[in-house]
């Protein structure tokens, strides 16, 4: 179920509705009915794999706490396996069958199995993330395991991050789940303010950038370079509100009914250095792999070679969790470079900072970091490799545009002047909430009574007309729900 779509409309006042009419016994098992039915509005029998795999992690979990030495061990990597063996299945099978059966062609060998018709089940690779966090935090000894499979099952579905996260930890969701949450006002508009900011961000800017961006990438060598420096730039607004959009809902909607879910995205198209962005983008997924992957590998505490092979590693992992394709790796292989780059660079950029100043320092890797986030993005976007290199090719060495150019192709003049004019002032509105230090909200709840729900009457107003206005009207799906 989209969070953009008419059935959610109808959808999420129900269940905040039930939840807070029901007694506290029943709430729970009401939140896991509401999480099965929103799953199963998509693809209803990969609920199974979420089932299979909630029975196997709540069993791990169990049996680790009361076993130790390694019979332990076995059991926290017989229950990863389970769920990186399903990831891997779904995900990764035809991926690495292709390039397995491409190899095997190449030097001669003779290999003959078949590609599957499989489909990846919505939101596969973010609930086993969580999941698996669970029962790493079990071994570890930071979380005692959940003793109520209803309970940890809700852990693993709760509807508002089931599908594109964010990833969350026991340590912050599972305690929330017993907490007793009463109707307050405060907390409800709060919420609201949130899923409206996130539904903004998606279906008004989004889903605008998003016709430019299809018209271009669908047949990159058909453009010039002005033309793919143009989508490209729009591609990158397009991922920005369309996942930190629901992220916003997805925290807005648990806020409704008093449930805190982690912040995902922190303004990160201010980030100063290439290490400052991925503080600030998907930061549960960034965290995850932080505390999971970089630390056991051991992270910064050993030579810089190895740090910078941790890293390395890292990324391209990361790079491969987007999805199963060269695209996404090369992706994160660019990532990879330039944070190795930025890591091996810190006493080149302390002298610079004592020569040049610090703003300018700062404004420097501000445009350093866009170019390299916005570059990279391409082959995040792009079908193949290939395009991507030809339109990061012919973006640099043929940027000028050519006589009579469609600069929006996709979309009119108006529609072109709208997205521009929604990403000055998206840009603008960061700025400042990035220097007053607090989430925009905040900052216009601040404001006097009448200037504060000024706002709010003329972003309400906004909204509605430039869905009427929209090029392209319909929920769209969002672009991680691939992932």
């Amino acid at each position: 179920m989209l969070f953009n779509s008419p059935q959610f409309a109808v959808f999420f006042p129900i269940v905040t509705l039930l939840y807070f009419l029901l007694p506290r016994s029943a709430r729970v098992p009401m939140l896991l009915a509401a999480s099965c039915v929103f799953y199963m509005a998509f693809v209803p029998r990969y609920i199974l794999i979420l089932a299979v795999l909630i029975v196997i992690d709540y069993s791990a979990g169990l049996l680790i706490e009361r076993t130790s030495g390694h019979r332990r061990r076995a059991l926290l990597i017989a229950s990863l396996s389970a769920n990186v063996g399903m990831l891997g299945f779904f995900k990764y099978f035809n991926f690495f069958n292709v390039n397995v059966a491409g190899l095997a062609q190449f030097i001669g060998w003779r290999y003959s199995i078949s590609s599957l018709k499989i489909v990846l089940p919505i939101g596969l690779s973010f609930h086993t993330f969580q999941s698996m966090s669970y029962t790493i935090e079990v071994y570890r000894g930071r979380f005692r395991a959940e003793r109520s499979l209803l309970y940890f099952a809700l852990y693993v579905m709760f509807y508002p991050q089931l599908v594109a996260g964010p990833i969350e930890r026991p340590q912050n969701l599972m305690h929330q789940f017993r907490e007793v949450h009463r109707f307050e006002w405060t907390r409800v508009f709060e919420g609201l303010q949130l899923m409206f900011s996130g539904l903004f961000l998606k279906m008004v800017i989004a889903d605008r950038a998003r016709v430019l961006v299809d018209a271009v990438y669908t047949a990159p060598h058909r453009f010039s370079g002005a033309q793919l420096i143009v989508a490209t730039i729009f591609f990158a607004v397009q991922i920005y509100c369309d996942f930190c959009g629901y992220s916003q809902i997805a925290r807005g909607a648990a806020k409704v009914m008093g449930f805190d879910l982690m912040l995902n995205f922190n303004r990160p198209y201010l980030a100063a250095s290439i290490a400052d962005f991925w503080r600030r983008w998907h930061i549960s997924l960034s965290t995850w792999f932080r505390d999971y992957l970089y630390f056991p590998l051991g992270g910064n505490r050993r030579a810089i070679e190895r740090t910078c092979f941790n890293l390395g590693i890292v990324f391209l992992v990361s790079g491969l969790w987007h999805g199963a394709s060269w695209t996404f790796i090369v992706w994160g292989a660019i990532h990879a470079v330039f944070i190795i780059g930025y890591v091996l660079s810190g006493g080149i950029r302390t002298r610079a900072a004592g020569l040049v100043g610090q703003r300018t320092m700062r404004a420097t890797g501000w445009l350093a970091t866009m170019a390299v986030v916005v570059v990279a993005w391409v082959f995040f976007r792009a079908v193949t490799v290939s395009d991507a290199f030809f339109i990061v090719k012919t973006m640099v060495l043929h940027p000028a545009p050519r006589a009579g150019m469609d600069w929006h192709p996709g979309l009119d003049s108006v529609q072109f002047g709208i997205a521009v004019a929604l990403t000055v002032g998206l840009l603008t509105a960061e700025t400042v909430a990035e220097f007053r230090d607090k989430p925009l909200w905040a900052v216009v709840g601040d404001q006097p009574r009448w200037r504060r729900w000024s706002t709010y009457y003329a972003l309400f107003t906004a909204f509605v007309v430039l869905l009427i206005l929209a090029p392209e009207h319909g929920a769209q799906p969002f672009i991680y729900f691939q992932f």
